[in-house]
């Protein structure tokens, strides 16, 4: 009998009429809930990379901005950025006298890791146009005139925005 009464304490001190075995509705309720909740929030951030694509090509015309002010400043050769509606990409003049003879052709320049330096604009991304060439100054120049620069050039790229300074060619 005594073992008895042992084993009667013991029931009372885990609960009762519970048992371990498993999960109560309230639980699992709670727990549906709350993955619903999740799900309904995060699944569109998954789905959905236009935010990637914008950065990433902001990223790529920004380096290539950088890339073209280097190469014209190393080269002494006037270098030719172009942003379109569709596409942006490096050049610089070559048949010509020299290669800041603009009245020569436009080649496009190599990556340093081999390709041309063009790039296609996402889809559903919106762009401004531009077109600018950098001297072997560095400084920004306007493609049709040749004139430099009179103030800062604020290139939007969907929600990012590029700007070139004006005096520096600063690209930030």
């Amino acid at each position: 009998m005594a073992a008895q009464v042992r084993f009667e304490l013991c029931r009372g001190f885990s609960g009762g009429a519970r048992s371990d075995g498993g999960f109560t509705l309230v639980e699992l309720v709670t727990v549906m809930v709350i993955a619903g909740i999740l799900a309904a929030v995060a699944s569109p951030r998954f789905f959905s990379n236009d935010s990637f694509k914008i950065a990433g090509f902001a990223g790529e015309v920004r380096s290539g901005l950088r890339h073209a002010q280097a190469v014209a400043m190393a080269s002494g050769c006037d270098i030719r950025v172009s942003l379109g509606s569709s596409d942006f990409v490096l050049q610089r003049w070559s048949g010509g006298s020299n290669c800041n003879d603009h009245s020569g052709s436009l080649v496009t320049l190599t990556r340093p890791g081999g390709g041309s330096f063009t790039a296609s604009v996402p889809v559903n991304v919106s762009i401004s146009t531009a077109s600018i060439y950098f001297d072997s100054l560095g400084k920004p120049r306007d493609a049709s005139s040749g004139a430099l620069l009179d103030s800062a050039l604020s290139l939007a790229i969907g929600t990012d925005t590029i700007t070139v300074n004006a005096e520096t060619g600063f690209v930030q």
